[in-house]
């Protein structure tokens, strides 16, 4: 006879849990099994009693099917019998589900991160043996300058973040894989270095105003892709990608659809947008819209004069032969331009961040701005609501005359006799 009780479950004056499942009857006597559980650090009360009652479930469930080990610990998922190493389980299950569904490039990014940082310090370690604390010591190592092999200090807080972000990524796979029966980072506490959101670099609005007086003296194909950026926000992958056939004139609008990418040692082509929220539909103003219809003019005179060497395709941004720029081209374009004409240096990028900043800096609510920018998290688009000097400046003048309107008030009510 198997007993079939719940487990029972006893808070510790230390905090934490003994959970205790009756399994059985030897020599008449009922028969059980206990097990200390600790709940995460920083965790309520209320928190680590449903944590305490999750794991209960679970033990009771290894218990009862007879494949809890004596060396269990609560500091460790519930152990399976299964054999395997982490190694073994990224090569043969972990890489053929999860890569088909990144890109090339986060592909490599991915495949870096684990080869070389992961799998040596961890490779050996049996799945089931991997708890919080193996997360934790990735994180610390991370900080240090060996983790970046260059330079004598280790990955920015961001950088950490995501590293460990892929290490708990193979947990999670494990877990659904039911290669472990607890994923053990899914409420781990692990202590991750402050991250500190740098300033965003944009342009003024007199500078942005000079950026584009300075575009009437460049090249036609200049022009079109830097208005472009400044005037609609899309990435430079975007603007590299786009085709004629993604523009409408009439409507002065440009659909995203596909971003180039060049993957390692290949040739140049093109995917789909970097999220489902980058497929969108931008309006560009009518400066931009001449811009490009000007640079379409240069290009169908360049192919005329091309001697048979024109690559025939549809891409707007296009070489001197019609082949498709280079993804890296617009931020040499853009770089040269600036210093041609003694402009403050701005990252390419800059110039998506200038169009958000410059957007909300006049009036346009934030979920309009996370649409035209194609932003996936309305967070993201929050960066750009830092408080500007000028706007500082007005709030500061609104209150002095509140504070004088309220002065003059009262002294109306006194020479009223406080009628």
């Amino acid at each position: 006879m198997r007993w079939c009780l719940v487990a029972s479950i006893t808070k510790k004056q230390n905090g934490s849990f003994l959970i205790r499942v009756y399994n059985g009857i030897k020599n008449g006597k009922p028969q059980s099994v206990a097990i200390t559980f600790r709940a995460n650090p920083g965790a309520s009360p209320a928190t680590a009693r449903r944590a305490a009652e999750k794991y209960a479930i679970l033990f009771e469930e290894l218990v009862h099917s007879g494949g809890y080990e004596k060396k269990v610990s609560a500091n460790f998922a519930p152990r399976i019998r299964q054999k395997l190493k982490l190694s073994e389980f990224v090569q043969k299950y972990y890489y053929p589900a999860i890569l088909k569904h990144l890109s090339p490039n986060t592909c490599r990014i991915y495949e870096q991160i684990i080869d070389n940082l992961i799998l040596p310090s961890f490779g050996m370690v049996e799945l089931v043996d991997i708890d919080s604390s193996h997360l934790q010591s990735f994180v610390d190592f991370l900080l240090t300058a060996e983790a970046r092999m260059t330079g004598d200090r280790g990955l920015s807080p961001a950088s950490v973040k995501r590293y460990a972000t892929v290490f708990a990524s193979i947990l999670t796979e494990a877990w659904k894989q039911k290669k472990i029966e607890v994923n053990p980072f899914e409420h781990a506490y692990i202590q991750y270095p402050k991250i500190v959101q740098p300033k965003l670099e944009v342009y003024s609005d007199d500078e942005i105003a000079l950026f584009i007086a300075e575009l009437e003296e460049e090249n036609a194909r200049t022009k079109a892709i830097l208005l472009l950026a400044v005037t609609t926000g899309l990435r430079r992958a975007e603007i590299v990608g786009l085709m004629w056939s993604d523009i409408d004139f009439e409507k002065r609008s440009v659909a995203v659809s596909r971003s180039a990418y060049k993957p390692k040692g290949e040739e140049q082509r093109t995917k789909s947008p970097k999220s489902r929220c980058s497929y969108r539909t931008v309006f560009m103003p009518e400066s931009c819209v001449r811009a490009l219809q000007e640079w379409q003019i240069e290009q169908a005179r360049q192919k005329r004069h091309s001697n048979g060497m024109w690559h025939d395709n549809d891409f707007v941004f296009t070489d001197k032969n019609g082949k498709n720029i280079s993804v890296y081209a617009p931020t040499r374009i853009c770089s040269d331009f600036e210093r041609r004409h003694g402009l403050r240096h701005l990252k390419f990028h800059g110039l998506r961040h200038t169009c958000g900043s410059l957007m909300i800096e006049h009036g346009a609510d934030p979920e309009t701005v996370k649409a035209v920018l194609g932003h996936e998290s309305i967070q993201t688009t929050n960066r750009y609501l830092h408080p500007y000097e000028e706007r500082m400046r007005r709030a500061s003048e609104k209150m002095e005359n509140i504070i004088h309107g309220r002065a003059d008030d009262e002294t109306k009510n006194d020479s009223n006799g406080g009628l």
